[in-house]
């Protein structure tokens, strides 16, 4: 019964520091949970879809080399206003943000939907950036298994036992994917 408590306490401790580590995020970029409807982020279906473009290779590559598309580059700007939105306003904006973030090249979205993944909210943002990683893993390929090592951090580290259960069947779709 006392170690029941513990383990409560532990998961209620940690669960307010993943809070508080978002409250921060949000204050330090600048907005401090404070969203004019101006700012609000239009649905992702309106905006521009991302450009790809299909590697042409020679002969000599080899075929996991032109599974991964090319997908155009983010503005520093546009790059910047997602990281702000994807970590405060409401949670339409979030969304919205995390959703762009999944078409956007991998380098440039995989350490903003890692820090949503591990920082954001527990009930709408850690899933959505959770799909995001699955969607940019199977759109780009995952060769280093640097997005994988993500889901994988969640699974090991991670205080939420339905976040991990499908971080794991990501890795399993991932893993998957690449064996076809």
């Amino acid at each position: 019964m006392m170690a029941r408590a513990g383990s409560q306490r532990s998961t209620l401790i940690a669960v307010a520091v993943i809070i508080a580590s978002g409250v921060v995020a949000g204050i330090v970029l600048g907005r401090g949970g404070d969203t004019p409807a101006a700012t609000i982020a239009k649905p992702a279906a309106a905006e521009a879809p991302a450009t790809v473009t299909p590697r042409v290779t020679s002969p000599g590559e080899s075929a996991a080399a032109t599974a991964a598309p090319t997908v155009e580059a983010l503005s520093e700007a546009e790059l910047a206003r997602l990281a702000e939105e994807s970590m405060s306003g409401a949670a339409t904006t979030r969304a919205a943000a995390i959703e762009r973030l999944s078409q956007a090249p991998r380098e440039q979205a995989l350490p903003l939907l890692r820090r949503v993944l591990l920082n954001g909210d527990p009930a709408v943002d850690r899933p959505a950036a959770l799909r995001g990683l699955q969607t940019l893993a199977l759109a780009q390929g995952d060769g280093d298994q640097r997005i994988r090592d993500v889901m994988r951090e969640v699974i090991y580290h991670g205080d939420d036992e339905n976040l991990a259960a499908d971080a794991q069947e990501a890795l399993d779709i991932i893993a998957e994917s690449e064996v076809k």
